[in-house]
């Protein structure tokens, strides 16, 4: 699990706290044809499925759209069961996802938080 917890879903998680939400299965949603055709023009493969990831409300800043073909979406999909399972191992209760992401960057390596507004100051004794 580690290795693929770094390899695969470690820049996943990284993706979610730089997101700042829960990316839900119907947050995404397959590009039209005319941002295919951009994909294109960037050399993607777009034999694949593509998307972006868009919130439900608009208390989120998105500066650009995030854009993610099927196996990004799994990895996203999986980072967030990895976060979910970070915190149901804690005996605390967690109203949201943001207190749910507040927790984990606390217990994860700061390179899969950083930088985002979760990353908080870790003092080593010793």
């Amino acid at each position: 699990m580690f290795f693929d917890l770094m390899l695969r879903v470690g820049p996943a998680i990284h993706a979610v706290f730089e997101l700042g939400y829960e990316p839900k299965e119907e947050l995404f949603h397959e590009l039209t044809a005319e941002q295919y055709r951009q994909l294109e023009i960037e050399g993607e493969d777009i034999a694949k499925e593509w998307y972006t990831i868009l919130p439900d409300n608009h208390k989120y800043d998105i500066p650009e759209l995030l854009v993610v073909d099927a196996d990004g979406k799994q990895a996203l999909m999986d980072a967030v069961k990895y976060i979910n399972s970070i915190c149901n191992k804690a005996e605390e209760h967690f109203s949201s996802f943001d207190d749910k992401l507040k927790y984990a960057a606390t217990i994860l390596p700061s390179n899969l938080v950083h930088p985002s507004k979760y990353l908080v100051s870790r003092k080593f004794s010793g």
